[in-house]
């Protein structure tokens, strides 16, 4: 089953609306991005995923350390089954975009030599311009961000690379809209189908405990 637009249409302008109201607060408190965290698990319980197994701000561990993960599947016998990170940037894009990449394909290495056949995916938002005020002329380059996210999708094979996750989503906000409009991106990075890729990866990777 797609993923549900509307509801995530209805999310973003929640997202927007807290922050509008006061950014540094929707921020720090985390509020902004907890509104996709939850629109998130409503997706993979719409995909059958047992809310007792889904769990939010999960702390797993790594390869090396421990690991705060955004939203998880949870056996309490095997482990993470699903994991799905989740990230925003409202702001400062150009000057941490490398940043953040180079931290989210650490934690993706992390994870799958932990976990190699959990289904390790993200979900990466950006607006097309900035909203905070005072930093809307900030230029936004979302074909750059697109090609970046475009390298570390589809790993495939579970033992495939590392540095991959099985599946991720870019959603492109532009947040100047009332409401909020999502804009197209390529296939690979569509949230459209990003829920039906993951139900597919994890039946695929557990033929005697599927969903």
């Amino acid at each position: 089953m797609p993923a549900n637009i509307a509801n995530l249409l209805t999310c973003l302008k929640q997202m927007k609306d807290s922050y509008v109201e006061n950014p540094v607060v929707a921020v720090r408190s985390q509020r902004f991005i907890k509104l996709l965290h939850e629109y998130c698990v409503e997706e993979l319980e719409s995909l059958g995923v047992p809310s007792e197994k889904i769990f939010m701000e999960a702390t797993v561990l790594g390869s090396h350390k421990s690991k705060n993960v955004d939203v998880a599947m949870i056996d309490n016998i095997n482990g993470p089954l699903i994991i799905i990170g989740i990230r925003s940037q409202m702001s400062s894009i150009g000057k941490n975009i490398l940043t953040y990449y180079e931290e989210i394909i650490g934690d993706c290495i992390s994870l799958h030599d932990r976990f190699p056949m959990a289904v390790i995916c993200y979900v990466y938002l950006l607006p097309t311009q900035p909203i905070k005020p005072g930093l809307e002329s900030e230029v936004v380059n979302l074909d750059r961000a697109e090609k970046l996210y475009n390298l570390i999708t589809n790993r495939g094979d579970w033992r495939n690379t590392k540095d991959k996750y099985e599946h991720f989503a870019f959603l492109k906000v532009d947040f100047t809209q009332e409401p909020p409009e999502l804009l197209d991106t390529i296939p690979s990075l569509s949230i459209h189908d990003f829920f039906d890729k993951i139900e597919e990866t994890y039946n695929e990777r557990n033929l005697f405990f599927p969903f």
